[in-house]
Parts: structure tokens; sequence; C-alpha cells
């Protein structure tokens, strides 16, 4: 018995090793498909506040970011505004200094072709008073200016010196009623004086009613006198009334120099 005892005792302890595997392994199963359900269920609460967690950190984090580029795109565009008005200020500045370039150009041109000393004179001031035509230049009896000389632009004629200071001098324009020039029609030679009448006209006055004048015709001036040399440009007519009576002509003259907007001129010493 003892020794039946011992045979089966191998066999005992491998059914029994085999039976224990069986129960781990149920055990195990049993376990996993618990825990299974229970990382599901878990998941499937967490999973979508997860995924809103994420989009929300990814928005943030889009529009920090875009912030950022924001901030560095409107520093940009001052750093760039800043620089066109830099630029813009320089362009005006080298449009000025062209124009002015090119009067004085004008200028010279003339001056080399009237008198042999003429001076150039820049406008410093206008005579404030609403009954006269004046306008103030900074070149004076220091440079050899005197009072009576003619003052031109390289369009036509200005006016002449009526005071001289050492270095400042007063310009009776053309246009003022205390002026008079002695001139000439150019197509005609029909003579007359033209007189200032308004800020932007003057007057030809004793034109002879016979004489034949014209809108369009170019006046002169006739160079009688010590003041005015002759043949410089004073205007053109842009109006002739003639009256059944009396025995002259009413011309209107459009002055040739733009005399509201003086900024050179030159004085033609004798």
């Amino acid at each position: 018995m003892r020794i039946l005892s011992e045979r089966w005792k191998p066999i005992a302890l491998s059914l029994c090793l085999i039976l224990l595997a069986l129960v781990c392994t149920t055990l195990q199963t049993r376990l996993t498909s618990s825990t299974l359900f229970f990382e599901k269920l878990v998941l499937s609460a967490v999973m979508p506040l997860q995924e809103t967690i994420d989009n929300l950190v990814q928005g943030v984090r889009s529009f920090w970011q875009g912030y950022i580029d924001l901030l560095h795109i409107r520093g940009e565009n001052l750093r760039l505004r800043q620089e066109a008005d830099a630029l813009q200020g320089k362009l005006h500045r080298y449009e000025e200094a062209l124009l002015q370039q090119q009067r004085l150009r004008e200028l010279l041109d003339l001056r080399a072709q009237v008198l042999p000393y003429p001076v150039v004179a820049e406008v410093v001031g206008i005579d404030p008073s609403q009954w006269a035509e004046a306008v103030i230049v900074n070149k004076g009896s220091f440079h050899n200016l005197r009072k009576d000389i003619a003052v031109v632009t390289h369009q036509g004629l200005a006016g002449r010196t009526v005071e001289v200071a050492p270095h400042y001098a007063t310009v009776l324009l053309i246009t003022d009623r205390r002026s008079a020039v002695d001139a000439l029609v150019q197509r005609t030679r029909a003579r007359g004086i033209v007189v200032g009448k308004s800020r932007r006209l003057c007057e030809l006055r004793y034109v002879d009613f016979h004489e034949d004048i014209r809108v369009g015709d170019t006046i002169i001036s006739s160079g009688l006198g010590e003041v005015y040399p002759k043949g410089l440009l004073i205007g053109t007519v842009v109006s002739v009334h003639q009256k059944s009576y009396g025995l002259f002509h009413e011309v209107e003259v459009q002055p040739a120099a733009d005399l509201a907007k003086l900024e050179e001129v030159l004085v033609l010493i004798p």
C-alpha cells in the first residue's frame, strides 16, 4: 500500500499543479475583464474632457502666438510708417529745392539777357495793408539797390523799388493803384499807361480808340523814363471795351508774373 502511495504521489502533485494553474488563469481572466470594463468606463468619461482641455490649450496657444505676431506686425508697421514719413519729408524738401533751383536758373538766364548788374533777391515779407500791393526783399542799399529800380521775375515785370534800407527794400507791384508803367501794345505799337487795378489785374489807359487792340495782345514796357527798360513783358490783354463816347479804349491786362506767389525776384540795377 505504501508502495502504491509513493507511485501516485507525483501524479497527484501534477494534477494539483494543473488545477492551480487553471484556477489562476480563470481568476486572472475575470480580473482582466473587470479591469478592462472599468478602464473603458473611466476613459469614456475622461476622454471628452481631455479633448476639451486639449482644444482649449491649443486655442490659447494659437491666440497667444497670434497676439505675439500681431505685436510684431504692429511694431513693423509703425517703423515702416515712420520711415515713410521721413522719406516723404525729404521728398518735399528735395522738390522745393528743385523748384527753387529752376526759378533761380530762369532768373540767371534772364540776368544774362538784360542788364550787366542785376541782383537776385528773395521775397521775405508782404505789405499787410489791404490798400497796398507791395513786398519786401532781402537786398538793399548795401547791395547797390536804390529807389525806382525795375524788379522782374522770369515771367515778367513785377514792379519797382520805392523804399530802400541797407539790407531790405520795398517793392511796389504793378497791380498797386499807385503804380504806372509806360507801355506798348507789341503787335501794333500803340502806346498807353499800365496802372494797377486790383490784386490780379492792371489797366491799360490812354490808348486812342482809333488804335487796333484785341484780347490776347501782349503788353511790354516802352522804355520811356528812367525806371523800366524797354521790352519787359508786362502782361496780356484780357478784355477791351470801346464806349460810344470818349477818346480811349478801356483795356484790362493780366500781369504775366504771378504776383501773388513771388519768392525770388531780379532787381535790374542800371
